[in-house]
């Protein structure tokens, strides 16, 4: 695993990945010689923005019986590759019983255990326009970006952002996903219209059984009203700009239309068209509209 600066390119196809400045090599070396999958291991993972917290505290409530518990989310569904800012990778992976519990931004190929093992993976992805927006107001927020949307949107698309390209990240995923009984592709869009449903998608995926009582908690605890105000759930792990939104903003379908431009909205279009032409995975950009 190669780890290079926020200002490299990377297209999905060599073996080089943007990440944020704070996951360095160091953590990507680590994962790769230490992480060692347990089959009972659970992973959420998504493009950064785009409904991971929301996963996680599914998963959370899920096997804690509903009850939200002491620790913060962070904590609970600690962070793959950003264990550096918690307790280290050693402790996150020597502390925790089974199932283990964890959340990522990685890529299919870079995941660790994703085609050995029998760990349970859950990829969450949305809607790229919705994305883009959400991203630009989280580094924003709390990853020191100082430039316009405008900029941000140029950036988006070139996939000169943390992670690289949201076409490569989630089309790995959906193709893999096809292909494997311990890959469940959630869309934040179906999630928006069913939670209750999708908490139940989930409980099959990981073979828990839900009584009433326990689908109602998990469902009423991880609406956005509830999480937007629970401080173990909107997180605040870095500084806070003022001037910019919590963790956790709006969480609807099609926020979109506020910030896009004519123009913006046309070129991302023709850049959805080439990147998806071949691909039958589909995304819910608000009001019905299915491109």
């Amino acid at each position: 695993m190669v780890a290079v600066p926020a200002d490299r390119n990377y297209d999905g196809k060599g073996g080089c990945v943007v990440f944020p400045p704070f996951v360095t090599q160091k953590e990507m070396d680590l994962i790769e010689k230490k992480f060692v999958v347990r089959d009972s291991d659970i992973f959420v993972v998504a493009y950064p923005k785009s409904g991971t917290t929301w996963m996680e505290q599914i998963v959370h409530l899920m096997l804690n019986n509903g009850v939200q518990g002491d620790k913060v989310l962070s904590e609970a569904v600690p962070w793959v590759e950003g264990a550096n800012r918690y307790q280290g990778l050693d402790k996150l992976l020597n502390q925790q019983s089974n199932p283990r519990r964890f959340h990522s931004h990685l890529l299919y190929h870079l995941m660790p255990g994703v085609k050995l093992s029998r760990a349970k993976y859950i990829y969450v992805a949305r809607n790229p326009k919705d994305n883009a927006v959400s991203f630009y107001f989280h580094s924003c927020s709390k990853l020191g970006y100082d430039g316009t949307w405008d900029e941000f949107f140029d950036l988006y698309i070139q996939g000169k952002v943390g992670y690289g390209s949201f076409f490569a990240h989630v089309l790995d995923w959906w193709k893999a996903s096809k292909n494997s009984n311990n890959i469940l592709f959630v869309k934040y869009e179906d999630m928006k219209r069913d939670l209750k449903q999708a908490v139940k998608t989930v409980a099959d995926f990981l073979q828990v059984k839900l009584d009433e009582e326990l689908w109602e908690a998990i469902t009423t605890q991880s609406t956005f009203e509830s999480m937007a105000n629970n401080s173990k759930a909107n997180l605040d792990w870095v500084a806070q700009r003022p001037q910019f939104p919590k963790h956790m903003r709006k969480g609807i379908v099609g926020d979109w239309r506020n910030h896009f431009t004519s123009e913006q909205n046309e070129i991302f279009e023709t850049i959805y068209a080439k990147y998806m032409k071949d691909s039958d995975l589909q995304f819910d950009f608000g009001e019905g509209v299915i491109i």
